[in-house]
């Protein structure tokens, strides 16, 4: 491969990471909670990214033009997954909102208990995920990502030739997975930064997402079903 194909090639790739979509609002959602969780959610994005990058060199556009029903499989599983994924930020920010909100026109026996019952909720919906949860909930992410299925099936696969030798393949595997890594762990720590300033409207940013997921999940979804039924 020549330097200009490295070049277009990583020029492409930041393009695709640092334009928001799954990922990002993901990273978004965790970081507000805890930095550690948005960390491991982002190596999760990460892994997946390095999944996409060896199927593809290994012939994911040739597999999916020989065996359509892959590409289907695929819009269905990721559609769903987003649906399910966003229902669940969607009434965990709404859980978090309630207790917020909770309303002092009580006794002031009613209001302890009240006030309890409202701390244990609000603490339940801010709580941050284990390590390994935070990890596997990015990589689903990514995997179930509209971009990531894009990208790899169609831009990326038209930089590396056919006789691209197992050295230009490594070396942009490592180059893609460096500037992945660095994006998406600089953009968790980012946020984490930050979360102390956006703690207050934390529920909001969790119905958000969970609304555009759903929106990407039954967009996908509705992509799979259109191809099941045309094919």
């Amino acid at each position: 491969m020549s330097l200009a194909a490295y070049l277009g090639l990583l020029g492409a790739w930041v393009l695709a990471i640092t334009v928001p979509g799954p990922d990002t609002v993901q990273l978004i959602r965790l970081g507000a909670r805890s930095r550690r969780s948005a960390v491991f959610a982002a190596l999760g994005i990460c892994t997946g990214n390095v999944l996409w990058l060896v199927v593809t060199m290994l012939g994911l556009a040739a597999l999916i033009a020989t065996f359509p029903w892959i590409l289907t499989a695929l819009y269905l599983f990721g559609g769903c997954f987003l649906m399910y994924m966003g229902q669940g930020a969607f009434r965990s920010g709404y859980a978090d909102w309630r207790a917020r909100a909770v309303l002092p026109a009580v006794s002031i026996n009613d209001a302890t208990s009240t006030s309890t019952a409202a701390d244990g909720a609000q603490a339940a919906a801010r709580a941050p995920l284990a390590d390994f949860a935070s990890w596997r909930l990015g990589l689903a992410t990514n995997l179930s990502n509209p971009k990531a299925l894009l990208f790899f099936g169609s831009v990326f696969a038209q930089f590396i030739p056919v006789d691209a030798s197992l050295m230009d393949r490594l070396l942009v595997l490592l180059l893609m997975t460096v500037v992945g890594v660095a994006w998406f762990c600089g953009f968790a720590l980012a946020v984490a930064a930050g979360a102390e300033k956006i703690q207050r409207i934390t529920p909001f940013i969790e119905m958000v997402a969970g609304v555009l997921f759903v929106v990407l999940g039954a967009f996908l979804a509705y992509e799979g079903v259109r191809l099941l039924v045309g094919g």
